[in-house]
């Protein structure tokens, strides 16, 4: 049970290693608005430490975060920014009852799926692909909606997420790190998608992210 090579010592070797990089991820987003960086560092060393074993874990989460920091930062504004202005517009549709209202509210929650579905593709996105903002935003909503069954559940994963880490603020330093590992597998099926096929025995091949 306690060997090396036992599932059990492998499931606790990964299980540690997931609470790392959920840990890594708490010290990244110290300053608030390096959320979007440590988001982006966090799944690409959660994809390809742990679930590609390859490299180690802090190291590729640092390498990714200052790789990436500056175009994250300025997009966690802008994701920000547009929570802010819809959650505003929402509660004021929501004080303010008609018919003309109503309509607008359903209005609101299509553009409200939009952003978030944007904002969960964007930094897994931003740690594979190199676009510049505009374009990178463009990507992300096609393959949300090309993909919006996967969509519709990673945003309800979510949510759960951070309702659990609401009910229970402890968790932080567990649902995190599970939620990225979770998170990598409907996520590394649509990156593939939107990645040209390598030759067979080529070098690009033999990338982690092929394996």
């Amino acid at each position: 049970m306690f060997r090396s090579d036992s599932l059990f010592s492998r499931f606790m070797g990964m299980l540690c290693d997931i609470l790392w990089v959920g840990v890594l991820w708490i010290l990244g987003c110290i300053p608030i608005i390096t959320a979007g960086a440590s988001t982006t560092a966090a799944y690409y060393a959660m994809a390809k430490s742990v679930r590609h074993k390859t490299g180690y874990i802090h190291k590729e989460f640092f390498h990714s975060w200052r790789a990436n920091w500056k175009q994250a930062t300025v997009m966690t504004l802008v994701f920000v920014i547009a929570a802010l202005v819809i959650v505003f517009d929402i509660r004021y549709v929501w004080v303010n009852d008609s018919k003309l209202n109503s309509a607008l509210f359903m209005v609101l929650l299509l553009v409200s799926f939009l952003i978030a579905s944007v904002t969960v593709y964007f930094c897994p996105f931003l740690s594979r692909f190199e676009k510049k903002n505009l374009e990178m935003l463009k990507f992300t909503a096609f393959a949300a909606f090309k993909y919006l069954p996967l969509t519709f559940g990673i945003i309800v994963l979510f949510v759960l997420a951070a309702i659990g880490v609401y009910l229970m603020p402890w968790s932080v330093f567990v649902i995190p790190g599970v939620y990225l590992f979770l998170l990598t597998y409907p996520m590394e099926y649509v990156m593939l998608k939107f990645m040209p096929v390598p030759e067979e025995g080529s070098e690009e091949a033999e990338k982690w992210y092929y394996q």
